[in-house]
């Protein structure tokens, strides 16, 4: 199947995959999100764990082979409304087999049940645990779309505390400022079909509930980033969050640390959930494993 067929048929499956949000409920586009990503199962040697850390339930996936000592925190998207665990377990795994590690996926609490900063607190809670129990130089963040603020937004409170931090961090189509003023945002709006304006607007609006949307916690663009560990972003050409990416790993950079800028050209927003049947989504997964192993070597 050649690339644009691989593409074309991601597509359809994001746009055929969700009812219409004008008139569907929370609970609809929930169900929708999870069958859309359940439909790829986690192979049956994988080893797939259910548990809780510091009360928030968890997923734990490890491929067949992989480290059980070294692991990936791994916050799951969704626009902090949708997403779970369960559902992100096949990319997990995606990711176990490509770094070769266990991959830890919190069931942090959703919006707008729990309103900001709920998510935020179960992340840092969750992420200190896993650093308490396998040390620092054996644990990495990372975080798809919201996921992705939210693995920066944890490590930003884990520094701000003087708390221990990871070894590396790896973000995929990261969700970083609802303020939205990236100018991708307007540029890439005829180019993404899963993101806008307004549905980033809508997400923050159930998510913030009034909160300042500039809050650096809510939107880790606006932190502080010095002090961070090396750092791993990678974002679709097409996507309306493309310069959160951008701007993110410039500031990093800015700042003394390591940050890597991978953009994939023409890839949908968190094109890693369809690594198996996408080419490019296999390879940004492998591209993601090199680089924590390159922090958590063996």
């Amino acid at each position: 199947m050649a690339r644009t067929e691989s593409l074309a048929r991601v597509e359809k499956m994001y746009i055929d995959g969700f009812p219409d949000a004008t008139d569907a409920s929370i609970e609809d586009l929930r169900a929708s999100y999870d069958a859309l990503l359940l439909q790829f199962p986690v192979p049956e040697s994988a080893t797939v764990a259910e548990g809780e850390i510091t009360g928030v339930p968890t997923v734990t996936v490890t491929a067949a082979g992989a480290a059980t000592d070294r692991v990936v925190v791994w916050f799951h998207g969704g626009g902090y409304v949708l997403g779970s665990a369960k559902a992100f377990a096949e990319m997990a795994h995606g990711l176990s087999r490509a770094a070769g590690v266990t991959v830890i996926l919190p069931d942090y609490r959703r919006a707008p049940e729990n309103k900001y900063p709920a998510a935020v607190e179960d992340a840092v809670a969750v992420g200190a645990a896993v650093l308490e129990r396998y040390g620092s130089g054996a644990v990495a963040f990372g975080g798809d779309s919201a996921g992705g603020g939210l693995a920066v937004a944890a490590m930003v409170s884990l520094r701000e505390n003087a708390a221990a931090l990871p070894a590396a961090a790896v973000l995929i189509s990261p969700l970083l400022d609802f303020s939205r003023s990236g100018a991708s945002v307007a540029t890439n709006a005829a180019t993404d079909i899963a993101v806008s304006d307004s549905s980033i607007s809508d997400l923050g609006a159930a998510y913030l509930q009034g909160h300042d949307e500039r809050d650096p916690l809510a939107s880790p663009l606006f932190a502080e980033h010095g002090g961070l560990p090396p750092v791993l972003a990678m974002v679709g050409s097409a996507e309306v969050l493309l310069d959160d990416s951008r701007r993110f790993t410039d500031s990093v950079r800015t700042a003394g640390g390591v940050a890597v800028l991978s953009v994939y050209d023409d890839m949908c927003h968190v094109w890693t959930l369809f690594s198996s049947v996408l080419p490019e989504g296999a390879r940004a997964l492998d591209e993601a494993g090199a680089f924590v192993n390159k922090y958590l070597p063996a």
